[in-house]
């Protein structure tokens, strides 16, 4: 029972769809920066960056998957990753570039930079170790709510608590499905935390 509660956390909260969480987690805060936006905007946004960071890079590693590039969707092989990742990395460049073209207030496209730092980070981690990208994935989105909370941006006390028990959960997952050591996790989390947390600081 408890192997398919990891895994059912694992698919749900995989990193790929992290920012999206964020986004949408974003748009229902009460704070002028989200009120400031027309829905269709908000909206289009949301289809921006699932398109970019869910959509097409799902396609190319489902296409490597066939190819036999990498072994499964999940990228369980630490040799495996490094493609991906940089896969990753080019759709989120790219998403951050046409977000900057849309003229957005800063704090929209803070998910994204954190995201491609975060990614960028663990390419190179990964030349030589395995670190868990799902923890440093909800590591960034707890380190951004974090930073706005700290900055007095927003006052959403359940949101933190609500973060700090999903990551509490997908560390759980992810020791659970036996994919990760303990140092993996928590090396994962604070790259997450602190790398996307020091963005929207600054």
């Amino acid at each position: 029972m408890e192997s398919r509660i990891a895994k059912f956390i694992s698919v749900i909260m995989h990193p790929m769809f992290m920012i999206t969480w964020g986004m949408l987690v974003m748009f229902n805060l009460n704070a002028y920066f989200v009120r400031i936006l027309p829905t269709n905007f908000k909206w289009s946004i949301i289809l921006l960056v699932v398109g970019n960071t869910i959509l097409l890079p799902t396609i190319l590693l489902w296409i490597m998957a066939k190819r036999n590039i990498i072994s499964s969707l999940q990228i369980p092989i630490r040799e495996e990753r490094t493609w991906p990742f940089l896969i990753y990395a080019i759709f989120y460049a790219s998403t951050y570039y046409l977000m900057i073209k849309l003229e957005l207030p800063r704090l929209y496209y803070m998910f994204i930079a954190g995201g491609l730092a975060t990614i960028i980070i663990a390419t190179a981690i990964n030349f030589f170790w395995k670190v868990s990208i799902h923890m440093i994935g909800i590591g960034g989105v707890t380190g951004g709510f974090l930073a706005l909370s700290y900055r007095s941006l927003i006052n959403e006390p359940v949101l933190i608590i609500v973060l700090l028990l999903l990551s509490g959960m997908v560390g759980f997952a992810r020791l659970k499905s036996n994919t990760h050591s303990p140092a993996q996790v928590y090396v994962g989390y604070l790259i997450g935390v602190v790398v996307v947390g020091s963005l929207f600081l600054f």
